[in-house]
């Protein structure tokens, strides 16, 4: 589920999602509608978006770093 989005609207998005996602699910009128949604598989794939953008900025990060060392 790579966004368009850029990583600071995307961290906003998926904060959130964060925020409102867990209490709507553990609502009797809410949660059966998000569950039907799949908003819990949503959150875990916003999550792990989240941390694939980390990872590549590491990366990006250390071959800035490396590139300065030279």
């Amino acid at each position: 589920m790579i966004s368009d989005l850029s990583d600071k609207a995307f961290k906003r998005w998926l904060d959130v999602l964060e925020m409102t996602t867990p209490p709507l699910l553990a609502s009797t009128h809410y949660g059966p509608m998000l569950r039907a949604q799949n908003a819990e598989q949503e959150l875990e794939e916003a999550r792990t978006e989240w941390r694939e953008r980390q990872e590549r900025a590491r990366a990006r990060a250390l071959k800035a770093e490396a590139s300065y060392a030279d």
